[in-house]
């Protein structure tokens, strides 16, 4: 491994270490509204097709690194489209309420 593929290792694994967080609030809020489903699947759909070509270029590395995105973005894909339709009650009623009085003024 050379110097520029242990930089790709690790800024590859530093970007999905950053996306912790973000799958994180979404099993603890059990809500997604606030996440953008096209920008997701604009990302899912980005990654399928890098997938594509870093397949028709065998890098080894690059392939096993883009699968993990892959599964990440699909993953968060996934769970925004079922919290959406299926809001979790971690939020108590007190709290819901005043949100949308503090939003309506």
């Amino acid at each position: 491994m050379n110097a520029i593929d242990l930089l790709y290792l690790i800024t590859s694994l530093t970007s999905l270490g950053a996306s912790v967080p973000q799958v994180r609030q979404l099993f603890k809020e059990k809500r997604s509204d606030e996440l953008n489903l096209s920008t997701w699947s604009m990302w899912l759909l980005c990654q399928i097709t890098f997938l594509v070509y870093v397949t028709s270029r065998g890098e080894t590395l690059m392939l096993v690194t883009n699968m993990v995105w892959l599964v990440f973005y699909a993953a968060m894909l996934w769970m925004i489209v079922y919290y959406r339709r299926h809001p979790g009650s971690n939020l108590d009623e007190a709290s819901i309420e005043a949100d949308s009085v503090e939003a309506a003024s």
